[in-house]
């Protein structure tokens, strides 16, 4: 077959997967090619290897089961930055970009000292270290392939000495100096929707009965962790606003925010110790 065919192959392969299914179709051959796309277009009528048709194949196959097209690949784009993901490690999701744009903005380009908790592939703290030089900053993970993952990605974009990692439960450390900025995208999906997830690590996204089972901690926590003035910014889901606030003034946070994303959903909160 010819890159033509395989690509349209690809494309009604994964119509009923995703909303992109010829985009992915066509980013799968340049995978299996090891070409950019761009190029596969110069050459539409060119014969493909049997080898390399049989990978595509299996590839499409993978993702018709609904195996996630970052773990395919082990990349995903997130803040404008090319992250590398694998299985066992939470997707970064771009309405999470969000959390990053905030803490950018509070910073406002001075140094800061930033604690990520449930860092993951590292996205929002390696993101933020990225566009602000100053900073440094500390994630950490109960995880040991996301720790992996985040100190594979702090050193493919040559932040390894702004940036530690540490494979620990949050609510058991203590530490000698106070955070500036503590940032976190918590678990908080509930228990009844993770069961169609099949493929990504469920403590990153089981959030139990009412998705809020990791909040109390992480608020209570995250205000001992803080310098005074500090800020506390988390990512939250659509509905929990209410709650989160109240929890939040509970702890001794000031100046609460609760911001909505592009779609007009409750997205962020954020409070000052």
């Amino acid at each position: 077959m010819n890159v033509r065919s395989l690509v349209l192959f690809g494309q009604k392969s994964l119509n009923n997967i995703t909303d992109t299914p010829r985009l992915e179709s066509e980013l799968l051959l340049s995978y299996v090619l090891k070409k950019e796309r761009e190029k596969i277009f110069a050459n539409f009528t060119k014969d493909v290897s049997l080898a390399d048709e049989e990978n595509f194949k299996l590839l499409i196959k993978k993702r018709q089961s609904g195996y996630p097209f970052s773990y395919i690949t082990n990349h995903k784009a997130f803040m404008g930055l090319d992250f590398f993901v694998r299985e066992g490690v939470l997707i970064p999701r771009p309405e999470t970009e969000m959390l990053v744009e905030e803490a950018i903005k509070i910073s406002n380009g001075e140094e800061k000292y930033i604690l990520d908790i449930g860092t993951g592939t590292g996205c929002i703290i390696l993101s933020f270290l990225y566009y602000n030089h100053k900073s440094r900053g500390l994630g950490v993970d109960i995880s040991d392939i996301a720790n992996r993952t985040a100190k594979k990605n702090a050193l493919q974009f040559n932040l390894s000495d702004r940036v530690n990692f540490a494979c620990r439960d949050y609510r058991e450390l203590t530490f000698d100096e106070e955070f500036d900025i503590v940032i976190s995208n918590p678990p908080y999906v509930k228990k009844e929707n993770c069961k169609n997830l099949y493929f990504e690590p469920a403590n990153a996204l089981d959030g139990g009965s009412d998705g809020f089972n990791f909040y109390p901690s992480l608020i209570e926590k995250s205000y001992k962790f803080l310098r005074g003035k500090g800020v506390l910014i988390i990512e939250i889901d659509d509905g929990m606003e209410h709650t989160i606030m109240n929890e939040m003034k509970k702890t001794g946070y000031k100046d609460i925010k609760i911001l909505k994303d592009l779609a007009g959903f409750y997205r962020i909160a954020e409070g000052v110790k």
